[in-house]
């Protein structure tokens, strides 16, 4: 027997809530669009929201189960907050799909219209791909192998199906029929024909093997690449400016002060670099010029 004066407990405020476990995903939930009609969260004004994607536009809906906040983002930018009753709405929220298949696989896709979403949203579902994959054959690389490998991988494959042949004609009768043999010696054959091919391509390549190919010209005519003066100070200007720059760092991190040797390190830091770019801008001047 209930107890009439049972007090009855009363939901949070959005205000309130915490929001513990809010429930995400795509406005679904289609309300009746007569005059009066009754949605979750009571009387319902003259307005029916759609599905996901297909009849219309998704519209993100974010919905907490204990207190009834309802959350709308439409996909022109506007925000909308409803209070719907506290507890959870089977079928308000969907989860986000470029299809809807349990209505095609059904016969019940709607007609109204395709798939209506805007193409970025269609991207973020799909990852950037394409709903619509081309179809693909399978592509069957070949292995780089030379002749010998070749004559030697098809002939024992031979082998290996005229031996299933001759398993299956002998044991398939009462009686061994009378192609058995010569299929059998023409197994045998192949199989000496494989086997000697490679003994004879091993002992050329034992007593005749092949000469080893000379270098090639870019090889031989390499000269061993030479930097002028210009370029050695610049280069050793800059590694200057590097390590002091890495001192200056150092210094200024290893202590909770600033010490004094920061400052002339980090002028001769910059110094060295700026000498580096100064003779490097005569340099090619010079050269340009000079026609060198």
């Amino acid at each position: 027997m209930a107890v009439a004066d049972a007090p009855s407990v009363t939901p949070p405020t959005p205000d309130t809530c915490d929001h513990p476990a809010p429930v995400t995903g795509i406005l679904a939930h289609e309300f009746a669009h007569y005059e009066g009609a009754v949605g979750p969260e009571g009387l319902r004004r003259t307005v029916t929201y759609y599905g996901p994607i297909v009849g219309g536009l998704p519209i993100r809906a974010w919905h907490c189960e204990q207190c009834g906040l309802l959350r709308l983002t439409y996909p022109d930018g506007r925000t909308e907050e409803r209070r719907l009753f506290p507890g959870p709405q089977p079928g308000l929220l969907a989860e986000a799909s470029p299809i809807a298949p349990e209505r095609v696989h059904y016969g019940m896709q709607a007609r109204v219209s395709g798939i209506t979403a805007q193409p970025a949203f269609i991207d973020q579902l799909t990852g950037g791909e394409s709903i619509v994959r081309p179809l693909q054959f399978p592509t069957i690389t070949l292995p780089a192998w030379d002749a010998i490998t070749w004559l030697t991988v098809l002939g024992m494959a031979a082998v290996l199906i005229g031996l299933l042949l001759a398993g299956l004609f002998a044991t398939l009768s009462y009686s061994t029929p009378s192609l058995e043999l010569p299929l059998v010696l023409t197994i045998v054959f192949i199989f000496v024909g494989v086997l000697l091919l490679r003994l004879i391509v091993l002992a050329i390549r034992y007593f005749a093997p092949a000469e080893k190919l000379s270098p090639s010209v870019a090889e031989t005519m390499r000269g061993t690449p030479q930097l002028d003066g210009a370029t050695r100070t610049v280069v050793f200007l800059l590694v200057l400016c590097v390590t002091g720059l890495f001192a200056s760092a150092v210094l200024a991190t290893y202590t909770y002060s600033t010490p004094g040797a920061e400052l002339p390190v980090i002028l001769i830091s910059f110094s060295c670099a700026i000498i580096a770019v100064v003779i490097k801008i005569i340099d090619v001047t010079v050269r340009h010029f000079s026609g060198r």
